[in-house]
């Protein structure tokens, strides 16, 4: 329950960290419904171009290229399966540790024969634009991120990953600027374990 716990928390995180889109009550005024403003999306472009596997190649956080991210390899931090019919799924590993009972669903559109965002159920929203053979974020806040094409997702094993982290809590100390606003993070530290 607890290995759970913390996926779901670096979840949250991801999702909050990486949500790129502003977000609206439902129009009922229930603020527990997420409803992400999105682009308008182009229903005559040519969508296979976006169809397909992509994973994370490379990951700037705050000016700082890194091959991590909360001790998981970029490569695993974002890996879409772009299906035809406007869906997207996620990795078995990952949905081997994801909850069954709030699962968060993804869809993509094309804005344009370049540009494409994935959304969340959760309220998770990037625009991606094509350039060079890779996908990369077009809303570029505190971070880059570059997928590219795959043939197979590089596989990286979630369960046992959380599972050593049953008994450890991993923080990262930040430094924030007089208005509060982060402007760096430090090395992660390990609190706990063997």
């Amino acid at each position: 329950m607890k290995k759970l716990l913390v996926f779901l928390t670096a979840c949250a995180m991801m999702s909050v960290m990486f949500s790129c889109g502003e977000k609206e009550e439902s129009s009922a005024g229930d603020s527990s419904v997420v409803q992400p403003v999105t682009h308008e999306y182009d229903e005559s472009v040519d969508k296979s171009i976006f169809v397909g596997k992509w994973e994370c190649c490379r990951l700037v956080v705050n000016g700082n290229e890194t091959t991590s991210y909360r001790g998981i390899p970029i490569y695993a931090v974002f890996q879409y399966n772009v299906l035809e019919d406007g869906t997207v799924t996620l990795p078995d590993s990952l949905m081997e540790v994801a909850d069954p009972n709030n699962p968060v669903n993804y869809t993509w559109g094309a804005i344009s024969d370049t540009e494409m965002e994935i959304v969340g159920s959760n309220g998770s929203v990037v625009a991606y634009k094509l350039n060079d053979g890779k996908l990369e974020n077009t809303d570029k806040n505190s971070q880059e991120i570059y997928l590219e094409k795959v043939d197979e997702f590089q596989y990286f094993d979630f369960k046992s990953f959380y599972e050593e982290m049953v008994d450890q809590f991993v923080i990262t100390p930040v430094e924030t600027d007089a208005a509060g606003n982060i402007i760096g993070e430090g090395e992660p530290i390990t609190i706990g374990g063997d």
